[in-house]
């Protein structure tokens, strides 16, 4: 019987590909850390199945990301597909401009479940989908359905990378972009 790994390197190895496999092969952590970073794949891909369709193997591209994320100390919360997005690019896959807003509504919609906001609305853009921008309102009262939603911003200019503005309200009359 081999010994349980160190209780970091077993929650490194649910996040990481690398870490992953520096497990014992077929050891019970090892089996738990597959299955943590199956549903993780299935967290990215799923919300995204046109992009999906469109890229090379996922399988090769999910570890790729992740190693890259947690390297780069990203994380993988609702900016997971954001993060993803950035990634892309980075590697210089190509990418078109609904691939962008796919991207984008994926992630407002984990936003909605985000416990660390309060505010009741999110905009999301990139320099590809600008003057364009995915809106997200949250419902007004608890369990009311949240939006997700396409619209224009008159006036907003394409610049570089993502960004992101919150709204308290959900009144999105005044935008302050913040970068990713």
């Amino acid at each position: 019987m081999t010994a349980p790994a160190p209780q970091s390197s077993r929650l490194d190895a649910c996040i990481s590909p690398t870490a992953r496999d520096s497990l014992v092969p077929g050891s019970r952590d090892r089996l738990i850390a597959q299955e943590s970073l199956r549903i993780r794949w299935h967290q990215l891909f799923d919300r995204i199945p046109r992009l999906a369709e469109r890229l090379p193997d996922t399988t090769d591209l999910y570890e790729a990301f992740l190693d890259w994320a947690v390297a780069a100390g990203r994380r993988l919360d609702w900016r997971m597909h954001l993060h993803f997005l950035e990634f892309l690019d980075g590697r210089g896959i190509a990418l078109r401009p609904q691939d962008h807003v796919e991207l984008l509504a994926a992630s407002a919609a984990r936003w909605f479940a985000s416990p660390e906001h309060r505010h009741r609305g999110l905009a999301l853009t990139t320099g590809t989908t600008a003057p364009k921008v995915v809106v997200a309102l949250k419902g007004r009262i608890p369990l009311e359905r949240g939006r997700v939603k396409l619209a224009e911003v008159p006036g907003l200019d394409p610049a570089p990378g993502i960004r992101w503005s919150l709204s308290r309200s959900g009144d999105f009359a005044v935008l302050t972009w913040s970068p990713l």
